[in-house]
């Protein structure tokens, strides 16, 4: 039996989280831009080049696959989707930054203050399940959509949609889960 998480505590964490939306949102602008000079420090981590030689070609062949899926004729290669109808391929780097690792951080922040109260363990680790899923799913989608609008439209609106675009479907993807977890998955304890 699934118990609304709304009620009387659910509610505040649930207000909480909303302001933590409207704050992402107001200091998006400023995040968006302080990423690249953050992306320019962590890269000099010795863990960067780790997660861009596993995690990047593992990404981009999901992409690949989708592009395929969807008919657009492309290779995998390496950190790289080739797009090859035309003359001469268009290559999509994928590096470390793009693969999803602040959406990972906003999530397990969230997960910090959404998973507070006397929920199951049961439940609080299905919603730990599908947030990852979710999110995981969200970081490849704003990977397969500025690639189509790059080989649809040019390289202007695939950067602009990569850059604001989806930091902005990221915040609706967390809102749009916890609203569906503390309806729907999260489950109060019942001490037995």
């Amino acid at each position: 039996m699934n118990g609304s998480a709304l009620g009387d505590s659910g509610g505040s964490v649930y207000r909480r989280l909303i302001f933590f939306t409207v704050f992402a949102l107001v200091v998006l602008p400023f995040t968006t831009s302080f990423n690249e000079a953050l992306t320019k420090v962590v890269e000099r981590l010795e863990f960067v080049s780790a997660i861009q030689s596993s995690v990047a070609p593992l990404t981009v062949r999901g992409v690949a696959s989708i592009l395929g899926f969807l008919g657009v004729p492309c290779v995998a290669a390496g950190s790289s989707v080739y797009l090859t109808e035309a003359w001469m391929p268009l290559a999509i780097y994928v590096n470390w930054n793009c693969i999803g690792w602040q959406s990972i951080i906003l999530l397990t922040l969230t997960f910090v203050t959404g998973l507070q109260g006397d929920y199951t363990f049961r439940s609080k680790m299905l919603a730990v399940i599908l947030g990852l899923e979710g999110t995981l799913i969200v970081n490849i989608v704003r990977i397969v959509v500025p690639t189509l609008l790059a080989y649809g439209f040019g390289h202007l609106p695939a950067i602009f949609f990569h850059d604001y675009i989806g930091a902005l479907i990221t915040l609706i993807w967390l809102a749009s889960f916890w609203y569906y977890a503390f309806n729907r998955i999260l489950v109060k304890d019942g001490g037995g």
